[in-house]
């Protein structure tokens, strides 16, 4: 399997939801629990089970919007001016998005989205333009979570690109634009 594109970085709120952004990059990392009992000098049990995880992702921009949705900002009605304040307390968003992956020389569309993540405000990294153009893009960090029944992440291969996108607008809750 291969992996060639990603696209549709999307997220759900408790009131919101939307396309965050063009995918640049999507890493999840995972942490598992790791025990091991010993009973009568072998292994007897072990534990495996996943404990959290960490997701970084890119995006070409993170409008004012999204920025106030996903950390807990608030944006004034009148000025659009975000205020962030110390005790914002990010809120639990689902996040989705699907990658293209080539299997046998046929492409295939895998849809995953996180069920619970917390996102800290990201770094913010501003360069002159010099003698060649670089571009600088939002890179926002989360803490994956598990939900109260203990699922954290869904995921669907699909053979086209549009079933990957449906499955994504219905676990965002996205009314597609006709």
């Amino acid at each position: 399997m291969a992996k060639i594109g990603l696209k549709m970085m999307c997220y759900r709120g408790k009131t919101t939801q939307g396309i965050i952004g063009k995918a640049i990059q999507a890493d999840i990392s995972i942490t598992s629990n790791n025990v091991t009992l010993f009973a009568e000098d072998a292994i007897a049990e072990s534990d495996k089970s996943f404990q959290s995880g960490s997701i970084t992702i890119g995006i070409d921009d993170l409008s004012d919007v999204i920025q106030a949705d996903m950390l807990g900002h608030t944006v004034d009605a009148v000025t659009g001016e975000i205020v962030a304040n110390r005790a914002d307390i990010a809120p639990y968003v689902g996040i989705g998005f699907y990658a293209t992956k080539l299997v046998n020389n046929v492409k295939k569309f895998r849809a995953i989205f996180l069920n619970k993540v917390q996102f800290a405000e990201p770094n913010d990294t501003n360069t002159t333009r010099g003698e060649n153009v670089t571009f600088n893009t939002p890179t926002l960090e989360g803490t994956i979570m598990t939900l109260d029944n203990g699922n954290w992440k869904s995921e669907q291969t699909f053979a086209t690109e549009a079933e990957a996108i449906t499955y994504l607008n219905t676990k965002a809750g996205i009314t597609p634009e006709v």
